[in-house]
């Protein structure tokens, strides 16, 4: 595969086309985007296309270069991602790293929330991109969940971005590109990836053997997202739905013990939370759509019943606003259980008085 052949991402794949044609390429280039639009995929056939010398302007994915960079296994490209602290002392040498990194673009999950890209890791990349190249015209740096470098380590490399290395070009692949360093950002040019199509997501599952109710429902929770699509199809949403539609019906008919068992559940988890208010607006969309005859549009397509019951209890309209002021709340860095707490107050005002103890209030909350 080069990157001409990947699905969806015209745009992108046309500026990047645009530099190989014209040999103008960037020495720094972002590849950002939201999981799942298939970033680990375009940064590797790019550096491919890069350092390919039989191809124009894509790469030929036939050539020995080509192999070796697929393999990781190229003498002028060298990789960095974060790992788990332990992992990532264990794993110093750049024989380890790179075979962290090949297992990470073979599908492995992303790297968890408590993992950085380690200094010592992106000095040693520094240290190999000062080297002339020795196979391919440029050497290239190929740093995965770019966002997660180490302050100390990201400060490293300014003296590659602001004084570039000649036939150096530094690619740099994120999820979140507002947490790199402005520094960092500044010296960048991006290539943002879009939502892939849901026929594209469609035929990937439809390959992987997923059909029927649980194949329209992947497609459409996975929202663009390859990856989420592939979640939902495994099941791993299921719990969490569940979740979503206790607290949504226990709201509206203020069952404040529900409230507890559902804080206990997601622990206090950022992450999980956001995922959490993810599904409820989801839902509650869905609720909408219902509400003004649009049921064929809905996500939850083997929850209809469920829905159409709560629809009767449920405002969906204000509860939607709820659910993106929680959201904005949560990614302004507020405690999840106060995000939680002050959600479910929301949701239930309007009934009869709370029968929540003090410690459920926001001081409480703040306390906790």
């Amino acid at each position: 595969m080069s990157l001409s052949d990947l699905a969806d991402q015209d745009r992108a794949k046309a500026v990047a086309a645009s530099w190989l044609e014209s040999g103008r390429i960037p020495h720094a280039i972002l590849v950002c985007g939201a999981e799942g639009t298939g970033k680990r995929r375009f940064a590797l056939e790019l550096v491919k296309a890069v350092l390919c010398i039989e191809g124009s302007p894509f790469s030929c994915d036939q050539c020995p270069t080509c192999r070796k960079v697929d393999s990781l296994q190229h003498p002028d490209l060298h990789t960095a991602m974060p790992l788990p602290p332990r992992r990532g002392k264990r794993e110093a040498s750049p024989e380890a790293l790179r075979d962290a990194v090949v297992e990470f673009l073979a599908g492995g999950a992303t790297p968890p929330s408590n993992a950085n890209i380690a200094v010592e890791h992106l000095r040693q990349l520094q240290k190999e991109l000062s080297y002339s190249p020795t196979e391919s015209p440029r050497k290239v740096g190929l740093l995965f969940a770019a966002e997660r470098m180490h302050p100390a380590g990201a400060n490293s490399l300014l003296k590659i971005l602001e004084e570039p290395p000649a036939r150096v070009v530094l690619v740099l692949v994120a999820t979140a590109p507002e947490r790199l360093l402005p520094t960092v950002l500044s010296r960048c040019q991006r290539l943002t990836l879009g939502p892939l199509s849901a026929d594209s997501i469609r035929r990937q599952l439809e390959l992987e053997g997923v059909v029927g109710e649980r194949l329209k429902l992947a497609v459409r929770m996975g929202a663009g997202s390859l990856q989420r699509a592939k979640e939902v199809a495994a099941g791993q949403f299921d719990e969490m739905r569940r979740l979503v539609e206790e607290f949504l019906a226990a709201g509206a008919a203020q069952q404040d013990e529900i409230y507890w068992n559902i804080l206990d559940e997601l622990g206090g988890d950022r992450g999980e939370l956001e995922v959490f208010l993810l599904i409820c607006g989801q839902y509650l969309r869905d609720l909408f759509l219902l509400a003004h005859g649009q049921g064929e549009a809905v996500v939850q397509v083997d929850r209809r019943a469920y829905l159409e019951s709560a629809s009767e209890t449920i405002d969906a309209a204000r509860a939607a606003l709820e659910i993106d002021r929680a959201a904005e709340t949560l990614a302004n860095n507020a405690s999840p259980q106060l995000v939680l707490t002050d959600l479910w107050r929301s949701l239930r005002r309007g009934g009869q008085a709370s029968t929540m103890p003090p410690e459920a209030s926001l001081a409480g909350a703040r306390r906790k």
